[in-house]
């Protein structure tokens, strides 16, 4: 029988240990690989062709909900959310990426195993503190930042970059571009955001959900 090959995206070790731990108890899994930021979570998908990806939406470099647009856009896993947050917003937004799944870390321990076989037999699968937040009838999250949404992905990706205190230069290193090119990637952020500073550009990616306070 093949077996199921699943990759692991986590920023925290202990984390990732504990849950290979509990997939590799399962006869036919096998964790092909780890990632421990967003960037390494897509590259490793495209790589290895994992069959489930078990993703945190809180990584570094590239924030999870980028992450499952990426990998939806190039491999055929399933993608399972593996999460402390238990927000409406977020939640309904893995969900319209692609995800296939969402479990919450407090409830790994006795639902994870459950998640992946359903996912593997094409079933989402949504621990029931978040089940309800996934219905396509949830309501919009009010006070949600109307700018929202405006970015392309790649802005995106700068975005966080440069909220995670990175230089125009390690963004160009880190996207495989020039400084000039993040540094017009900057200018245009901050034009169609109407932000003004470097602290307001943070303030909005806290705000966001794009990377953590």
């Amino acid at each position: 029988m093949t077996p199921v090959r699943i990759l692991i995206a986590d920023d925290h070790e202990m984390v990732r240990q504990g849950v290979r731990t509990v997939l590799e108890r399962q006869s036919g899994w096998i964790v092909c690989g780890e990632a421990s930021t967003g960037r390494d979570a897509v590259a490793k998908a495209v790589g290895l062709q994992p069959d489930v990806v078990v993703l945190d939406i809180s990584m570094p470099e590239l924030n999870g909900l980028e992450v499952v647009r990426q990998i939806r856009r190039a491999v055929a896993a399933k993608i399972l959310i593996l999460s402390v947050h238990e927000s409406e917003q977020i939640v309904t937004e893995v969900v319209e990426a692609g995800a296939h799944g969402y479990v919450l870390k407090t409830d790994a321990g006795n639902k994870l195993v459950r998640a992946v076989h359903a996912v593997l037999h094409d079933q989402q699968f949504f621990t029931e503190r978040v089940r309800t937040l996934a219905s396509p009838a949830a309501t919009p999250v009010e006070g949600r930042n109307p700018r929202a949404g405006r970015l392309t992905p790649r802005q995106t990706e700068v975005l966080q970059l440069l909220a995670e205190g990175k230089s125009n230069k390690e963004i160009g290193a880190a996207l495989g571009v020039t400084t000039k090119t993040a540094e017009t990637h900057r200018a245009q952020i901050m034009t169609r955001l109407d932000l003004h500073s470097t602290t307001e550009l943070v303030r909005y990616a806290i705000r966001n959900r794009i990377i953590e306070a």
